[in-house]
């Protein structure tokens, strides 16, 4: 059993430098090669971990040394799994908020934009709700909502309404 609980707590000191140091370990021992972060530093310290202690608990209710590690074969495959489920979903998490991500979308202004002056609107983009500073040809009220029609430089945006002033919604 304690070579079981040293090898899980070889996974948790991997799973430790992967928050660390993960993307840099990846590109350097090239782990990332077949793209699908099967061979990830994340999905190893995953598997290593889970077959650890998976094997820990299934040699403690088992008692027999093949099938503790049939158990954490299985839970460690599952915990690898898990991993590279969870670093895809993160990885293709939609639109960024770049600047140009943000032509086109809706927002609300908050802060009354004066005419040739700044307000400030809030916007929304891939989940994403962010204030930014805006600009508009002629004066925009308060609760009005817009759209994205121009990027002005990395924090500011040019905005056309979309319709008349609403309600603001906390």
């Amino acid at each position: 059993m304690t070579t079981f609980l040293i090898i899980g707590a070889v996974g948790v000191v991997l799973v430790l430098v992967t928050l660390v140091v993960g993307d840099i370990l990846d590109g350097v021992l090239h782990l990332d090669a077949l793209d699908s972060d099967l061979f990830s530093i994340s999905s190893l310290a995953a598997f290593i971990g889970a077959f650890g202690f998976g094997g820990a608990i299934g040699l403690g209710v088992l008692h027999n040394m093949v099938l503790a590690v049939i158990v954490g074969l299985i839970i460690g495959s599952l915990a690898a799994w898990g991993a590279v489920s969870l670093t895809k979903k993160l990885k293709s998490d939609g639109a960024s908020f770049r600047s140009d991500s943000m032509i086109g979308h809706p927002g609300r202004v908050i802060t009354a934009i004066p005419e040739g002056g700044y307000g400030e609107i809030t916007i929304s983009v891939a989940g994403h709700v962010r204030k930014i500073t805006a600009k508009a040809e002629q004066a925009i009220d308060s609760g009005t909502e817009v759209w994205v029609s121009a990027i002005l430089s990395p924090t500011a945006v040019e905005v056309t309404p979309t319709s008349g002033p609403h309600e603001l919604i906390p």
